[in-house]
C-alpha cells in the first residue's frame, strides 16, 4: 500500500505547479488591472483543472522542477 503512495507522490512532484510573481508582474505592468486579474483567474483555472499544457504558454508557470538542470543530450 505504501508504494502505491510513494508512486503517487513521486507524480505529484513531477506535475507541482510553480508560478513566479515578479514574473507574472514583469508581464503584466502595462496592463489593465482587470486584464490582469483575468490572466490570473485564467491561469488559476488551468492549473485547478491540472492542464499542464495550457499552463506551458505562460512565461511565468513552470511544471516540474524549475531548478533542476535539464541533462545535455548523450546522443549529441
Amino acid at each position: 500500500m505504501s508504494q502505491i503512495s510513494e508512486s503517487t507522490t513521486e507524480t505529484n512532484r513531477r506535475n507541482r505547479i510553480w508560478f513566479f510573481p515578479d514574473k507574472f508582474w514583469r508581464h503584466t505592468k502595462d496592463m489593465a488591472k482587470d486584464e490582469a486579474a483575468n490572466l490570473m483567474a485564467e491561469v488559476e483555472g488551468y492549473a485547478a483543472a491540472g492542464d499542464v499544457q495550457a499552463l506551458s504558454k505562460y512565461p511565468f508557470v513552470v511544471v516540474g522542477d524549475p531548478y533542476k538542470k535539464k541533462q545535455k543530450d548523450p546522443a549529441a
